[in-house]
């Protein structure tokens, strides 16, 4: 699917202060051109950790149109159309293990939480959002949810050892 600033999106960019968005999703604003698919925008704007959810926000604001679109005209949300990717083995045999009880979560979050900030202060200032969503992980479900992230940044191998710290290996 592929997006367009509205009229209201346009003068977002124009008048900073104008509407309350994070700043991912003011570079993704940007990035709509009506050329761009969401799957592009999101690509580029992946180390700001921006997602189709954010894609739908602005849509839902008022700030994105469908190309082709009049202004105002309901559209389809860009999830529609945004692949989802496969889960990793080990992302979903962590997120199907509702066994665990507080404490073993809360043992397993103090041993992955040092190794995760590692990974991410190795990436530089690259990993910058990155290092800053790890420190706003909330618990052993925030760490888990960001793994594909992490995976993204640094490959299978090097994180291999917070893979095995969040399940107890």
């Amino acid at each position: 699917m592929i997006y367009t600033k509205s009229d209201a999106g346009a003068q977002a960019i124009k008048d900073r202060h104008a509407v309350e968005i994070t700043r991912g999703q003011r570079s993704a604003l940007i990035l709509f051109d009506g050329q761009r698919s969401v799957r592009a925008v999101l690509d580029a704007t992946a180390a700001l950790g921006v997602t189709a959810a954010d894609v739908d926000a602005l849509v839902a604001m008022g700030l994105l149109r469908r190309v082709g679109a009049i202004d105002g005209e309901s559209v389809t949300d860009a999830s529609e159309e945004t692949p989802t990717p496969e889960p990793i083995q080990a992302d979903a045999s962590l997120a199907a293990s509702p066994e665990l009880t507080d404490e073993e979560r809360a043992r397993r979050y103090r041993l992955a939480y040092p190794l995760a900030t590692q990974l991410t202060a190795h990436l530089g200032l690259r990993g910058f959002t990155l290092n800053l969503a790890v420190e706003s992980a909330q618990g052993f479900d925030g760490l888990t949810a960001l793994l594909p992230r992490l995976r993204a940044a640094v490959g299978d191998e090097r994180l291999r050892p917070l893979e095995d710290a969040l399940q107890g290996r």
